[in-house]
């Protein structure tokens, strides 16, 4: 009988812990890409932003990343929740070095 209700406290505790898990997992994707940079002397405040989204290679999600001036918007105005992307990417030359055009 004790033997029951060890088993059914631990497959109690188990349901319970695996749907906290759920609720709380935090799903990672990656993303590859080029960087234009803003010309070499720019000073201001800029960030990062997705200029392009490219065909995927591999099972890759591939995009051209792009510096822009000005500060970052909020990231309560970008959708994706529940996903955290990690971003990888290739700085290009600077738009000077590649003869002033891209």
């Amino acid at each position: 009988m004790r033997a029951i209700r060890v088993h059914s406290a631990l497959r109690t505790r188990l349901k319970r812990l695996e749907s906290r898990a759920a609720a709380t997992s935090v799903q990672y994707r990656m993303r590859c890409g080029h960087l234009r940079r803003l010309p070499r002397d720019y000073t201001g405040e800029k960030h990062v932003v997705i200029s392009k989204h490219l065909p995927s290679q591999y099972g890759q999600e591939w995009v051209e990343f792009e510096e822009v001036p000005g500060p970052e918007p909020n990231a309560e105005e970008c959708g994706d929740s529940g996903v955290t992307w990690i971003n990888v990417m290739f700085p290009m030359p600077y738009p000077e070095e590649l003869g002033g055009g891209w």
